[in-house]
């Protein structure tokens, strides 16, 4: 049999050449494919796909020769942008594949999500803290640090009387004649104004008004330059041209944003009509914005321009609040030096000389100068909260590093750099902060509104208290900056520590020997910075109480109080008004329930009571200096039944009788002014001269705090309003039912006497007092919040501390016990580390603790800011919630077996 063998095709070199040119050009075509995927699948898929495409041409060329090839070069083209766009489009691939910063976070989310305790408690405290920073944040900032809503508002200035040597009062209101002087003073003075606020009855709101039913109003008297000075604009109409002002003009009235809409129902047609006030129409000529209002004492519904010509008026008199404007860029040296020679002018003038002087205030500094210093309290405890949450927030942060370092270490000898370990530490720390820093912000929003509801409604600039973006980002940023700043200690302590350091500690079980001095610092720095929050709220918290407990010299409660102006148009002369006022004592008498009825001027804690100077020409108290001898008082016309209806403690004599004394008119003095007089007694029968008149003392009565509940003010005098009937009175109703059952009733025995007349301003004495108390209260309330949560928090640190120290020194703990030494030593050991701590953090704290004292002594009432009561409790509290905090974890040394411990290790 022959076997023929058919010779196999060779390829030539002509034919390796263009095969060799067909692979290049196939590799060229591949790369540009590659370019419709993402960089990052290139760098990571590039290479393996390129070669599994080469595979495919080169079987393509040998099997099927250059078509087969261009085949699967269409086939990739289709291929690389089918599945090139959809790589780029799908964003939950794009997140994870955004770097490794991206499979970083997502690995973050897990573990934090695999530690739901820590993450919610370090969460939960977080927001909070930051909320309560936010929320006190946007009071100080919107109060204190925000400029005023006025063109230059640091040209304004409020200018007061310093009556001096001649009696004391330091703050005393202006003379219409030394507005006149300072107007014309010219040089660093561009103007000034005179304001004077005035209480009206509004009893018509004007043409075709269905709101006819009579209220009581604010009426701010200014001279017609005010706006122009203030650069304010209205929303409608004008404001008052400069000859609108004096005797003999027109009665015009510029609304209020808040009165317009209230009672007119914002309707623009309101410029030209009239309203009715005390009787007198005016004739409406604007309407102001919405963003426009004097606060404090100006705070007003409307305004109008003086009926009176200010160079005519009495030059001793103090009547007006006076604001002035300086020219642009003066400095307040140079304004304090023009005010002060217009007021060595005028004390030469009207006062021959005896020492009365003027100065000014900026119109903000004078605004804000009662809650200056419990705002910035505040501002500085919230400081200090953050300080705390950032130094809570590291420790358990490390607490949580310490636990970790077992994976750490495995991590390290598995190749992981230690670029990846910081950044994976750093991430946690970051995702906290920005979920803390988004509730932080929501927090922030809802604590203010509920801060501002609870604030004095007298609290300047209280309108413009609002969380805005600005605050808000303000909030965010803090919460973002305090995880960057407290995911740094653990992160850097990770990468800083040796592989075989890391490796011999996880060798332990339970891991968490590192970190330890790093830890026990943020420890002792959380106990000093709660214990320096801890004395500065006990004692606010206990001058709050001394408040509390102070004797106002009236009794609020069962007390009922109202205004009921009477309108001079209505009632022109004495005789009517006397009668107005018998009838209404009548009609009130008459409620059932009612137990007393009386009447004042000024009521405690809610009036401004007139001023001038007594003599009592023949009292044993005399000194013989005439200015002693002639003190500043505060005196009341007042009703009687007025004493026994606040419960004013008569001490001497009697109070007024129902029927006056024909001929004589009679007095009621308080105890401070019968002891200057008359320190042994008999002030009653005694004359002294008030107003012009002489006046026969018939009672002493006990001192009631007409202006601030906290100290005593001024010498008190009583005067019947039979004599004295130009002065308001506000009614007080004592009764054995609820004060606030009795409005309908109180409001239709007003309507029975005259429709016409106006109920103002129904409050209970109770709520008055509280009010009083409302900002102090307050206080307490946020710095005792504020260092109740620093001191939760030092614990929450202390406990992590120790925690992890029973857990870390397990196996140590063993060998102790198994060599004799018993749970109670074992124990005393462990808790020894934390009262090491604790100690340490007080001795820290103190220098910190003479700060706060100094800080909150401006805000303190009846308490020394060392008081060694005060801060020796608010030490030992925080020792007992640090023993707490301490045995809680140190208690598991009770539960462990030496041997079952030593073979599990």
């Amino acid at each position: 049999m022959t076997l023929h063998v058919m010779p196999g095709r060779r390829d030539t070199p002509a034919d390796d050449a263009g095969e060799r040119r067909l692979v290049r050009a196939s590799d060229r075509w591949l790369r540009l494919l590659l370019r419709l995927y993402p960089a990052d699948f290139r760098d990571e898929m590039g290479d393996a796909l390129l070669e599994t495409y080469r595979d495919r041409c080169r079987a393509a060329l040998r099997d099927g020769g250059v078509g087969a090839l261009a085949g699967v070069w269409l086939r990739s083209l289709a291929d690389s942008t089918r599945n090139g766009l959809a790589e780029r489009m799908r964003p939950a691939v794009g997140w994870r594949r955004s770097g490794n910063w991206g499979r970083d976070t997502e690995r973050a989310v897990r573990r934090l999500a695999r530690a739901p305790l820590f993450t919610f408690s370090m969460l939960a405290t977080l927001t909070v803290g930051l909320g309560a920073f936010a929320m006190v944040a946007t009071v100080v900032q919107k109060v204190l640090l925000a400029p005023l809503p006025y063109e230059r508002p640091d040209d304004l200035y409020m200018v007061w009387r310093d009556y001096g040597k001649v009696f004391d009062l330091k703050r005393g209101n202006l003379a219409g004649t030394d507005l006149v002087a300072l107007a014309a003073a010219g040089g660093a003075i561009e103007g000034a104004a005179a304001l004077d606020l005035a209480q009206h009855t509004m009893t018509a709101a004007g043409s075709g008004s269905d709101e006819t039913a009579p209220e009581q109003i604010g009426v701010l008297y200014t001279t017609p330059n005010l706006f122009r000075m203030l650069g304010v604009r209205p929303a409608l109409g004008r404001t008052f041209a400069p000859g609108e002002v004096g005797k003999g003009r027109p009665a015009l009235v510029v609304l209020g944003h808040e009165l317009w809409q209230r009672r007119f129902g914002g309707r623009r047609d309101v410029l030209g009509t009239d309203v009715v006030l005390d009787g007198q129409p005016h004739r409406v000529i604007g309407v102001m914005g919405d963003g426009f209002r004097l606060d404090g004492q100006l705070a007003a519904d409307a305004y109008a321009t003086h009926p009176v010509n200010l160079a005519e008026t009495e030059p001793g008199a103090g009547s007006y609040n006076v604001m002035l404007r300086a020219r642009p860029g003066t400095p307040p040296t140079l304004v304090a030096s023009a005010v002060g020679a217009v007021g060595r002018m005028v004390d030469e003038r009207d006062f021959e000389g005896k020492g009365i002087s003027l100065y000014p205030v900026g119109v903000k500094a004078d605004l804000l100068a009662a809650v200056r210093a419990p705002l910035l309290v505040l501002g500085a405890a919230g400081v200090l909260l953050v300080l705390v949450l950032g130094v809570n927030m590291a420790t358990l942060l490390l607490v949580r590093a310490a636990q970790r370092e077992r994976e750490f270490a495995i991590s390290r000898a598995l190749g992981a750099n230690r670029v990846a370990l910081v950044r994976a530490t750093l991430l946690e720390a970051a995702l906290l902060g920005t979920a803390v820093a988004t509730l932080a912000a929501l927090a922030g929003v809802w604590g203010t509104r509920a801060l501002v509801a609870l604030a004095p409604l007298d609290l300047p600039r209280r309108a413009t208290v609002a969380v805005d973006w600005r605050l808000a980002a303000l909030a965010a940023a803090a919460g973002a900056l305090l995880g960057a700043l407290a995911g740094a200690p653990p992160a850097g302590g990770s990468t800083r520590a040796q592989l075989a350091t890391l490796l011999r500690n996880a060798a332990v079980r339970g891991g968490g020997g590192g970190f330890g001095p790093l830890r026990r610092a943020m420890v002792v720095a959380q106990v000093a910075l709660s214990l320096v929050l801890l004395s500065a709220g006990g004692l606010v918290v206990r001058s709050f109480d001394r408040l509390l407990r102070v004797d106002p010299g009236f009794s609020p409660a069962g007390v009922l109080t109202f205004g009921v102006p009477v309108p001079g148009a209505r009632y022109p002369s004495d005789t009517l008004v006397l009668a107005v006022h018998e009838r209404l004592h009548r009609e009130l008498a008459a409620i059932p329930g009612v137990t007393a009825v009386g009447a004042a001027s000024a009521l405690p804690l809610a009036g401004d009571p007139s001023q001038t100077t007594v003599r009592f020409p023949s009292a044993p108290g005399n000194t013989g200096d005439e200015e002693r001898d002639r003190p500043l008082v505060d005196f009341m016309p007042t009703r009687a039944g007025y004493f026994e209806a606040l419960g004013i403690r008569v001490l001497a004599g009697r109070a007024f009788a129902p029927t006056p004394t024909r001929g004589v008119r009679e007095a009621v003095i308080d105890r401070t002014l019968a002891r200057q007089f008359f320190p042994t007694g008999g002030a009653v029968g005694a004359t002294f001269r008030l107003l012009g008149d002489t006046l026969l003392v018939v009672g002493v009565v006990e001192h009631a705090r007409l202006r601030d509940v906290h100290q005593d003010g001024r010498p008190q005098v009583y005067l019947r309003d039979e004599n004295y009937t130009d002065y308001g009175l506000s009614f007080a109703v004592r009764t054995d039912r609820a004060p606030t059952g009795l409005v309908p009733e109180v409001r239709a025995a007003v309507a029975r006497v005259d429709p016409q007349l106006a109920v103002a301003n129904v409050r209970s004495m109770d709520e008055i007092v509280s009010a009083a108390v409302q900002q102090p209260r307050l206080s307490a309330v946020l710095l005792s919040g504020f260092s109740l949560g620093a001191l939760l928090l030092a614990a929450m640190g202390l406990y992590g501390v120790i925690a992890g120290s029973v857990s870390r020194r397990r196996h140590e703990i063993a060998v102790r016990l198994a060599l004799g030494s018993d749970h109670g030593r074992v124990l005393r050991l462990v808790l020894g580390e934390g009262a090491r701590l604790v100690a340490l953090g007080v001795l820290v704290g103190a220098p910190g603790i003479y700060l706060a004292s100094r800080v909150v002594d401006g805000v303190l009432v009846g308490v020394s800011p060392f008081d060694p009561l005060t801060l020796g409790a608010v030490t030992l509290g925080l020792a007992a919630v640090a023993a707490v905090a301490c045995y809680l974890p140190a208690r598991r040394v009770a539960a462990i077996e030496p041997a079952q411990s030593l073979l599990e290790n």
